[in-house]
């Protein structure tokens, strides 16, 4: 059965290094964030991302993000594997949770969903 996991978060202490700027040509640069999730799922978590400034105002990036806390009572940790786009608009996140990386009371999860602005969804079951 899968069950909607809906709440916000907040993206805190962003670092980011650019790894390759060229007249012309996309620039390119590594982030690291923190963001605390409130709702159904509690906790907070580390993001890695990968970005590509493609020009006219987009980024485009990847990258996963661990979780750590609880979800529907049940405390431990997953991984978000996740790309998405940053605009003018604000920023759209697709996330999946990477097979067997659930831990503790959140082993054997399985989901997929993503956030607009601050808003997210994880649509989820537990093997």
């Amino acid at each position: 059965m899968t069950t909607v996991a809906k709440g916000t978060l907040d993206v805190t202490d962003w670092a980011e290094e650019v790894t390759a700027e060229a007249e012309g040509q996309c620039k390119q640069a590594n982030a690291h964030c923190r963001a605390d999730f409130t709702g159904d799922l509690e906790g907070s978590g580390r993001a890695d991302w990968l970005l590509v400034y493609t020009g006219g105002g987009q980024t485009r990036f990847v990258g996963t993000h661990r979780f750590e806390g609880k979800l529907a009572g049940r405390a431990g940790s997953f991984v978000l594997q996740t790309h998405g786009t940053y605009e003018e608009s604000g920023v759209e996140v697709f996330w999946e949770v990477v097979a067997g990386s659930g831990s503790a009371g959140l082993a054997g999860l399985s989901g997929k969903g993503g956030y607009k602005n601050a808003d997210y969804t994880l649509e989820y079951s537990f093997a």
